[in-house]
Order: structure tokens, then C-alpha cells, then sequence
């Protein structure tokens, strides 16, 4: 009798020693899984921050370089426009020196009329040849001033087109300055953040304890199998 009760108490327990070490293993396997998938994620996010983080630090830097470039745009403008009033003073002394040349032109040509006007009084001439000389130096004078006119009339033209040039340099020049300006840095988006993982379910408890129970019932069977093993074994002895 005992060694049926000792074979299925053996067996059962086995049995439920190897139902427990298996629910043990397959706990320290889900473990296991969940400290790698949270280590990844850990990783995983600190890697997220790190990139933005050189995301903010970059966009900083352009915001700061685009600051230096509007400063630069800013000086070259203000350069351009010394460039431009240099160049336009200079034209206008020029215009102004010409006016003054036939100034003193004209003076001399009226200065230079009355003289010889007087030296055609002073003959005494009369009559027709007279009156030809006298129109002669007005006709003279006339067209010194008319000469003079167109002087100036051309002056003025050429005045008129140097202006219109430094001013077509300066906007070239403006405008080439302004291309050269970087454009506005846009702030850089976050990064997407990476799913937190599933925390995965060991084995539940009452697989655990269906597990026990059928070694349990295992070593029972084994009990009833082992005895009437025996049994069998005595009714055939003589």
C-alpha cells in the first residue's frame, strides 16, 4: 500500500514541481522581454531628445547668422547710398562748372559785341555798309548765345542721364545685396515621439494551478496504476 501512495506522491510531485519551474520560466521570460523593450524605448528617447535638441541648437545658430546678414545687407545699403550721393554731387559740380563756363562765356562774348560796336561807331560810317557791319556783330553775338544755349541744353541732358545711371547702380546694387540675404530660418518641428511599449502578461496563475492540478491527478493515476500493478502481481503468485 505505501508504495503506490509514495509513487503517486512522487509523481505528483514532479509533476508540480515542473508545472511551477516552467510558470517560473516563462515569467523570467516576459520579464525578460519587457526590461529589453523598455531599455530600447529609454534609448529610443533619449536618442528624440538628442536630435532635437541639435535641431533648437542649428535653428539658433541660423537665427543668429541671419541677424549678422541683415546687419551686412544693412551696411551695404547704406554704402550704396554714400556711393550714390558721391556720385551725384559729383555730376551736379560738374553741371555747375559748365553753367559757370558759359557764364563767363556769354560775359565775354556781350563784352566783346559792345566793343566792336563801339569800334563801328566810332568810324562815323553811315549808310548801307554801316548797317551790315552792325548786323554782322549782332548776328555774331546771336549765335555765340544760341552756341552757348545748346552747351547748356546738352549739359543738362547729359546731367539728366548720369543721374538716371547712378541711380539704376544703386538699385542693382540693392537688389544684389538683398538676394544674397539667407532666408528667414523656420523653427524645426519636434520629433515624433517613439511608442511606449505593451508591457507583455507572463503566464497567468491559474494556468499555474490547472498545471498543479493535473500533476496532482497524474500522481493519483500513477498511485491507482502502481497499485493495481502490484495487485495483479500477488493474484498470480500460487
Amino acid at each position: 500500500m505505501c508504495a503506490p501512495v509514495a509513487i503517486g506522491i512522487l509523481t505528483a510531485a514532479s509533476g508540480t514541481m515542473s508545472a511551477i519551474g516552467q510558470h517560473q520560466a516563462q515569467q523570467a521570460a516576459v520579464a525578460r522581454q519587457n526590461q529589453i523593450q523598455q531599455q530600447q524605448y529609454q534609448n529610443q528617447l533619449r536618442i528624440t531628445e538628442e536630435r532635437d535638441r541639435a535641431k533648437k541648437e542649428k535653428h539658433a545658430a541660423d537665427l543668429e547668422a541671419h541677424a549678422s546678414a541683415q546687419t551686412d545687407l544693412l551696411k551695404q545699403q547704406q554704402f550704396n547710398q554714400m556711393e550714390a550721393n558721391r556720385a551725384s554731387q559729383a555730376a551736379a559740380r560738374q553741371l555747375k562748372e559748365k553753367k559757370t563756363e558759359a557764364m563767363f562765356e556769354a560775359q565775354a562774348n556781350m563784352a566783346s559785341a559792345i566793343q566792336a560796336q563801339g569800334q563801328i561807331l566810332s568810324t562815323g560810317g553811315t549808310g548801307q555798309s554801316f548797317l551790315l557791319q552792325t548786323l554782322q556783330s549782332e548776328r555774331e553775338l546771336g549765335m555765340q548765345g544760341a552756341m552757348i544755349e545748346q552747351s547748356l541744353y546738352d549739359a543738362n541732358a547729359a546731367y539728366g542721364n548720369e543721374i538716371l545711371g547712378i541711380n539704376m547702380r544703386q538699385y542693382s546694387a540693392n537688389a544684389e545685396a538683398q538676394n544674397n540675404l539667407p532666408p528667414v530660418p523656420r523653427a524645426p518641428g519636434a520629433s515624433m515621439i517613439p511608442f511606449k511599449p505593451i508591457k507583455a502578461r507572463g503566464p497567468s496563475k491559474l494556468a499555474l494551478m490547472g498545471n498543479i492540478g493535473s500533476a496532482i491527478m497524474g500522481g493519483v493515476s500513477a498511485g491507482y496504476s502502481a497499485e493495481s500493478a502490484i495487485n495483479g502481481v500477488k493474484i498470480k503468485q500460487p
